[in-house]
């Protein structure tokens, strides 16, 4: 897809269906890539949608393969849905809060159609104090965690989430802040669970993010989540700017306090580019909100150092007191066995010399001053 940059010009503008008034058509010798592209940021919803909106213009046999694709999203989506009816069941039997932050809570607030907007997995988010009973729970489910944590206790003070599967590999990201590093220290994880509201699925009353948090969530998603922005978050962005009940006052006073502002703009800038659609322009005034030097070298950590363990590196300056930069690096040097067996793919030689060699070649990138290419 990279070697083609109308393909991906055409996958952009499908993730931009129903936010603009153009018309997409695909040429028969482009339609294997950009299906390809389609299912793998599961965008086919929104490719279908745009079929049935008269947007999208497609030659009858692609129609059927893309139909065909995102049938099985589908019933992956609606499969991650019975277990989520399942896990609130048991949540709510053992005391534990747990709300929904992706996946079925924004397909079915967002869109027009939750059908426009497919998932693979399953995010939820507890508070700190319940983290540990929550992944205990998560196990007496029949879910396993693939990462133990570096050392004890190191997750509430440092991690973002922890990934659990089952045995037929569905996967429960189990929250207790929205983003790895600087961005997620510096919010306050206790205040978003506050802000929350219920939605209805399958008859069952859920909690989700309300809709200002759930904003925020798909913003730092998309500009921190991953080097280059994948287009369905920016698209949760997009669909989510728009909607009247977010909190703009809110918003803002969050972005001030949290020291969010680098952050947001580049989710913003990246959705505008991206997709080619305009936000509010209170998203425009949230985005051009001043922000200090620990901001714009923050920033960087997750964008252009990402690769030479940016962000790694900026949490160290973020954890308060030497103590807790302390345990921090301690941590990651010197990381249980466990970790070290999970990290190396089960291997039993895994050795903290093997280990120490990343940040090594960390401080050779910067020292050199020269990118560091991500690893295939």
């Amino acid at each position: 897809m990279t070697d083609d940059p109308l393909a991906l010009h055409e996958v952009r503008q499908i993730a931009a269906i129903g936010l603009s008034e153009r018309k997409v058509g695909v040429p028969p010798e482009r339609w294997p890539l950009v299906l390809r592209k389609l299912s793998n940021e599961r965008l086919t919803g929104l490719a279908v949608a745009g079929l049935a909106m008269g947007r999208l213009s497609l030659e009858p046999e692609q129609i059927d393969e893309l139909l065909d694709r995102h049938r099985s999203a589908m019933v992956l989506a609606l499969t991650i849905e019975q277990r989520l009816l399942v896990l609130s069941a048991a949540f709510e039997g053992a005391g534990v809060r747990a709300i929904v932050i992706k996946g079925p809570a924004v397909a079915h607030r967002a869109y027009p159609d939750p059908s426009m907007r497919s998932f693979g997995d399953l995010d939820l988010m507890v508070s700190t104090r319940d983290w540990q009973p929550a992944c205990d729970l998560l196990v007496a489910c029949g879910y396993r965690r693939g990462l133990p944590e570096p050392r004890r206790r190191f997750d509430v003070r440092f991690g973002k989430a922890a990934t659990h599967s089952d045995a037929e590999g569905y996967q429960v990201d189990l929250h207790r802040t929205l983003v790895l590093g600087p961005f997620g220290l510096w919010l306050d994880p206790d205040e978003l669970l506050a802000n929350t509201e219920r939605f209805v699925l399958a008859g069952r009353q859920l909690e989700r993010l309300d809709t200002t948090a759930m904003l925020l969530n798909a913003a730092l998603h998309a500009g921190l989540g991953t080097a280059r922005p994948l287009l369905l978050p920016l698209r949760d962005v997009a669909q989510l700017a728009w909607d009247p009940a977010v909190d703009w006052d809110r918003f803002a006073a969050w972005t001030v306090r949290w020291r969010l502002g680098t952050a947001l703009r580049h989710a913003f800038d990246c959705t505008t580019r991206d997709l080619g659609v305009d936000l509010p322009p209170v998203a425009r005034r949230i985005g051009a909100i001043g922000a200090g030097r620990a901001e714009r070298r923050a920033i960087l950590a997750y964008t252009d150092r990402r690769p030479a363990g940016g962000v790694a590196l900026a949490t160290i300056p973020a954890i308060r007191g030497i103590r807790g930069k302390s345990a921090y690096l301690f941590g990651l040097l010197f990381p249980s066995r466990a970790f070290l067996r999970a990290r190396a793919g089960g291997r039993a030689d895994a050795s903290y010399l093997s280990r120490w060699r990343v940040p090594f070649r960390w401080v050779t990138a910067v020292r050199v001053k020269r990118p560091l290419k991500p690893r295939g």
